[in-house]
């Protein structure tokens, strides 16, 4: 049986700064989770791929590789 990890979902709120990097990061939005990043130029979360801007973040993870 394959199981899958816990993800370690935190607040936006609590987001530590150097996550504004530009680095893809796992978001929840709305009732979704989506992968985006911070648009510093745009002071917005985005889809990397589309650029459309992310309105409704309510949590953050980071993105880890496998091991």
């Amino acid at each position: 049986m394959i199981t899958a990890k816990y993800i370690p979902w935190e607040p936006i709120d609590i987001l530590p700064p150097d996550r504004k990097d530009g680095r893809r990061m796992l978001l929840w939005e709305g009732d979704l989770p989506v992968i985006g990043r911070w648009d510093a130029e745009r002071q917005g979360w985005e889809d990397p791929e589309d650029m459309h801007l992310l309105e409704e973040i309510t949590h953050w993870a980071d993105i880890n590789p496998p091991v």
